[in-house]
């Protein structure tokens, strides 16, 4: 054996160090992706989680790691205790993160300063609010990622002894790396921010760190120090620099991938941070073992490594498109019957696993046979690793950022994964014509998937785009199909009217001209509530436009009507219809329309407003489901005048008494004055204020004043609006004692709320209210007859039998007593009932009004 040999062996790692070394990078891959998701979140609660926003962020979190690994390829061939300098970083890396939240604290204040003290909410921006995005990202996680990015060089300076060992020890290294980051991706979203929150989660990371600094001190004591090798290293006139911009190119279009694939699987299972999280895991996860299956010969030498990139550019392409192709099929899949539990969660992954995990495996293999690829020796080992990760991360943020922003709002999904796979078949091309020999086979491989693309170029998958995960699949003509930046929106005729669909998920419900009066009650009581219990209101901001259903509820005498949409093509989707409707809410003159998040609307402007009514659709999703905390009501309350009201909408299916208690508490924590109403069966409708708020006093005015919404709701006394009265200020206090607040670190809803609507159990609402139901104690004031016969209209016959059986007059009770036996199907006892009445009381006109309804 040469001497050189030997000594290269005599330096490598031991087997058990260079397992204990894997498993610290498993640990780091862990925690960055803790801290990614942490991140996202905090910049969220400024800059809202537009996509604009979304993809600032991301851009420089990448950008970070890119930045340091460009910095440290010069310096790691200087560098003789690689493993040691690895430590320090991991420790740098914790103590930094501890700094973000305070970092993000004074972007607040500046983005404030800068953007804000406006007199009306704010747009999303254009290109200096970009900027300003960006630049905030950037500096204030600047040094972690740097330091992040720069983690893998040293580690690769450290393992790579011999030239053989440069692919196979970067593919260890870096599918390591990527499953730490698939196992952090799931215990975030599934274990630590559900049981701990925000702050404590990134506590987690934070030890993590600290344990792999500890464990590296000890190994780095152990090892020999590694020689320094500065010529070749240093040197970037490399044969082979072609592979940076390929590898550049092939993280662009991996990451167009990963977004693509994330909106249209949203279709199927769902915008929850359990389906975001399940999807990026299998992504990743398919990476770490494409990372590792290149860690073996196709790894080994230059020109095998130079082609199996090829390869692996053509497998990316056929699987892709394949999955593309197959996408179809997952509604079909995801509407299995009975699976719920942990079998929903292991059916969704499999269906995440089918779309994401082949193409997936065959990019993982990219990134270690780029390294090899580079390398000419195992002195080039960490400086060719750095430049490769470099280039491969600059290509993904402009992927990640272009695809999500641009491109597919642009040209769709069809023609985006057109453009991928024919991205992947033209790197395929390169790499091939530069092996040596060439890989014929694999370039006419990928002339033919052009060519074939070109031909017959695929369809967009209208069964997915049909599907959603809590609602049945849409049926029937499309009026109009838009593919925003953050959802895909369908309109369609539906029975009486038209349906607006967002990622699948039913939006609104639009009724025809001629349609049926007081249809979609909740909607129209969310518009004109405030005006029933604020006469003198003049100024309203609306929270989400939906079908516009509550522009149109709003009363003639409010001036000012605001409206905050996250998704314009929720608003073309409107427009689409806007003819036909028996009135367009988008033409009405006192509309002004904001297309951004609510609360990064809410920061920059200084107006205040008579009302604020919020009606997020889905609020488990990460779009809306910020818009439930404490923190989100503490900014309304500071936009609301000194006596504005908050009207929050709540679907039931998305609730149970536990999570309604806590909406309830975290109204209560910000707004002395809260109630709840139930307009309809399928919600509820919270009213929040620093002075009382009783619509009931003023009723009688309110429907003078807007006498066509007051006769669609059937709304014209005191007692009708009463009767919609789930909860009144006393009753509200009592339901919320003892509950937990939702808070921006513990978003309760946003963790909850998936299970809840995927369960098929629902809240029964009568049974958790009936201790503190407000009619016991407010009934007396009122016509309780008329308070029964609303509710029995309103089909809540068990809340309508204990008034019944509260009343104090004998006569009134057997009368409310039969209205309830004959809502219950029992008219022959009703009648007999109504007669015992009248024969001891012939003139009781309740009981003869009663009687003649069911001789009829």
């Amino acid at each position: 054996m040469p001497p050189e040999a030997e000594d290269q062996r005599s330096n490598s790692p031991a087997p058990g160090a260079h397992a204990l070394l894997l498993l610290c990078f498993f640990l780091s891959g862990l925690a960055a992706l803790i801290y990614q998701t942490a991140w996202t979140r905090q910049f969220a609660f400024v800059f809202g989680t537009s996509e604009l926003a979304v993809a600032s962020v991301l851009a420089a979190y990448m950008g970070g790691l890119a930045l340091g690994a460009a910095v440290i390829a010069p310096l790691a061939p200087r560098i003789r205790r690689p493993l040691l300098a690895y430590g320090i970083l991991e420790l740098a890396i914790g103590l930094a993160a501890l700094a973000v939240p305070y970092g993000v604290r004074l972007a607040t204040g500046l983005y404030v300063s800068i953007f804000g003290a406006r007199n009306a909410p704010a747009d999303e921006g254009g290109l200096l609010t970009a900027l300003f995005y960006l630049a905030c990202s950037f500096a204030i996680l600047l040094v972690p990622t740097a330091l992040m990015g720069a983690t893998l060089p040293l580690l690769a300076r450290h393992a790579v002894r011999s030239e053989e060992e440069i692919g196979s020890r970067i593919a260890q290294l870096y599918a390591m790396n990527t499953a730490g980051a698939v196992a952090g991706t799931l215990l975030t979203g599934f274990v630590f921010l559900p049981a701990l929150g925000l702050s404590r989660t990134v506590g987690v990371a934070v030890a993590a760190n600290l344990l792999v600094f500890g464990a590296a001190a000890v190994l780095a004591r152990r090892a020999p120090s590694v020689p320094l090798r500065l010529a070749a290293a240093a040197d970037p006139r490399s044969p082979n620099r072609w592979i940076l911009p390929v590898i550049a190119a092939s993280g662009f279009v991996s990451f167009t991938y990963e977004v693509l694939w994330t909106r249209l699987l949203g279709h199927v299972l769902g915008g929850s941070v359990y389906a975001f999280a399940t999807m990026l895991a299998t992504f990743l996860a398919g990476i770490a073992l494409g990372s590792a299956l290149a860690s073996g010969r196709l790894s080994g030498d230059r020109q095998i490594a130079t082609r199996a990139f090829a390869w692996a550019q053509v497998g990316t392409a056929l699987l892709s498109g394949a999955a593309f192709l197959g996408i179809d099929a997952t509604p079909g899949w995801a509407a299995l019957a009975g699976v719920e539990g942990d079998a929903r969660l292991l059916l969704d992954a499999g269906i995440a696993a089918a779309v994401l995990l082949p193409g997936a495996l065959c990019i993982g293999a990219t990134f270690p046979l780029a390294v090899r690829i580079l390398a000419r020796g195992q002195e080039e080992a960490g400086p060719a690793s750095a430049r490769v990760y470099a280039w491969n991360t600059l290509g993904a943020i402009t992927g990640a950022v272009g695809a999500g922003f641009f491109l597919i709002p642009a040209v769709g999904f069809t023609w985006t994964l057109a453009a991928a796979v024919s991205a992947n078949a033209l790197l395929a091309a390169t790499a091939a014509w530069r092996a040596r020999p060439r890989a014929r086979p694999a370039l006419a491989l990928a002339t033919l998937v052009v060519v074939v693309l070109v031909l017959v170029p695929p369809e967009p998958p209208w069964k997915l785009l049909r599907a959603a995960p809590i609602a049945a699949r849409s049926e029937g003509e499309i009026l109009y199909f838009g593919v925003g930046r953050s959802a895909t929106v369908l309109v369609q005729p539906a029975a009486e009217g038209w349906t607006i669909r967002s990622n699948g998920l039913p939006e609104a419900l639009v009724a025809a001209p001629g349609g049926r009066a007081g249809r979609y009650p909740l909607a129209r009581w969310l518009g004109a509530l405030p005006g029933w219990g604020r006469p003198d209101a003049r100024s309203m901001l609306i929270v989400g436009f939906g079908g516009g259903l509550v522009v149109e509820a709003v009363a003639p005498g409010f001036e000012q009507v605001d409206v905050v949409e996250i998704e314009s093509e929720i608003i073309r989707g409107n427009e689409s219809i806007g003819t036909l409707r028996a009135r367009d809410p988008l033409a009405d003159p006192r509309l002004e329309l904001i297309v951004n998040d609510a609360r990064s609307a809410l920061l920059l402007t200084e107006e205040r407003y008579d009302a604020i009514v919020s009606q997020p659709s889905h609020p488990w999703t990460s779009a809306a489901s910020h818009l439930y905390t404490r923190e989100f009501f503490q900014e309304v309350r500071q936009h609301l005048a000194e006596d504005g009201v908050f009207i929050q909408w709540m679907g039931l299916a998305f609730v149970d008494e536990e999570l309604l208690q806590t909406l309830v508490a975290t109204l209560l924590d910000v707004f002395p004055q809260v109630r709840v109403y139930q307009p309809a069966g399928a919600g509820v409708v919270f009213t929040a204020s620093a002075m009382p708020f009783e619509p009931e006093k003023h009723i009688g005015a309110a429907a003078a004043r807007d006498p066509e919404m007051a006769t669609q709701l059937g709304i014209h006394a005191p007692e009708q609006v009463l009767a919609h009265m789930v909860l009144d200020e006393q009753g509200a206090r009592a339901f919320a004692d003892g509950a937990a607040v939702g808070t921006d670190d513990r978003n309760l809803l946003q963790m909850r709320s998936p299970g809840i609507v995927r369960s098929r159990e629902r809240l029964d609402l009568d049974a958790a209210i009936a201790p503190f139901d407000p009619l016991a104690r407010s009934s007396a004031a009122f016509d309780r007859l008329v308070l029964i016969r609303r509710l029995l209209a309103a089909g809540r016959v068990k809340r309508a039998q204990r008034l019944a059986r509260e009343a104090s007059d004998p006569s009134e009770k057997r009368v409310a007593l039969a209205l309830v036996a004959n809502a219950r199907g029992k008219r022959a006892e009703a009648i007999g009932m109504l007669r015992r009445v009248l024969k001891e009381d012939a003139g009781n006109t309740e009981a003869q009004i009663a009687f003649l309804g069911l001789r009829r």
